[in-house]
C-alpha cells in the first residue's frame, strides 16, 4: 500500500484539481505511456533512422525496460490507489486501462524512455520532452492508478536505464549520435 502521505496528498489534490474537461481528456492524453505507444514510437525511429540495427536496439531498450519493470512489479504488488481512494468516475472513461501491480509506473518508465532518447537526439528541445514526460507521469496521478511515489520511482527508472543504454551503445556500439549541447 501506499504511505499514508501519499492517500493524504491525493485526496487533497483530487478535491481541487479535478476538472470535466480533464476527466474526459487525461483517459486519452495517459496513453501516451502505454506500449502500444511505444511501439510506434520505435517503429517510427526506425524507419526515419532507415537502419534496422537502430529499430532493434530500441526494441532491447524496450525490452529491458520492461523486464527490469515487470520484474518490480511482480516483486513488490503494490495495489493501486484507486483501490483505497473514490477515483472510479475518472477511471470508467480509460479505454481498456490493465490493472496489474502499481509500483512503479509503466507509463512513467516508457514516456521517460522516449522523452530520454528525444532530448538526447534533439537536445535543444530536451525541456519540452522532459515537460510533456512529467505531464503524462502525472496524469496517472490524476486517475488515480498510481500513487506520486511509483511516477517518481518509474521516471527515473525509464531516465536512468535509458541513459545507461545510451551510454553503452555509443561506447561499446559506437551506434547512435552523440549528445550536442
Amino acid at each position: 500500500m501506499g504511505s499514508g502521505w501519499e492517500l493524504d496528498l491525493m485526496k487533497w489534490a483530487n478535491g481541487w484539481w479535478t476538472a470535466s474537461f480533464l476527466d474526459r481528456t487525461i483517459p486519452y492524453i495517459t496513453y501516451f505511456g502505454s506500449h502500444l505507444a511505444v511501439v510506434v514510437f520505435i517503429l517510427v525511429c526506425g524507419i526515419l533512422m532507415r537502419q534496422k540495427k537502430a529499430l532493434r536496439y530500441l526494441f532491447l531498450l524496450y525490452g529491458i525496460e520492461s523486464g527490469v519493470l515487470y520484474g518490480l512489479k511482480l516483486l513488490i504488488q503494490r495495489q493501486r490507489p484507486l483501490h483505497f481512494l473514490d477515483f472510479t468516475s475518472k477511471l470508467s472513461r480509460s479505454p481498456g486501462e490493465i490493472l496489474d501491480p502499481s509500483f512503479p509506473s509503466g507509463h512513467a518508465v516508457y514516456v521517460f524512455m522516449m522523452a530520454t532518447l528525444l532530448a538526447s537526439w534533439f537536445p535543444r528541445y530536451r525541456i519540452l520532452f522532459y515537460l510533456a514526460a512529467v505531464f503524462i507521469g502525472w496524469t496517472r496521478v490524476y486517475l488515480g492508478l498510481h500513487f506520486p511515489s511509483d511516477v517518481i520511482t518509474g521516471s527515473l527508472l525509464g531516465y536512468g536505464m535509458t541513459r545507461l543504454f545510451l551510454h553503452w551503445a555509443r561506447t561499446r556500439l559506437q551506434f547512435f549520435p552523440s549528445e550536442k549541447h
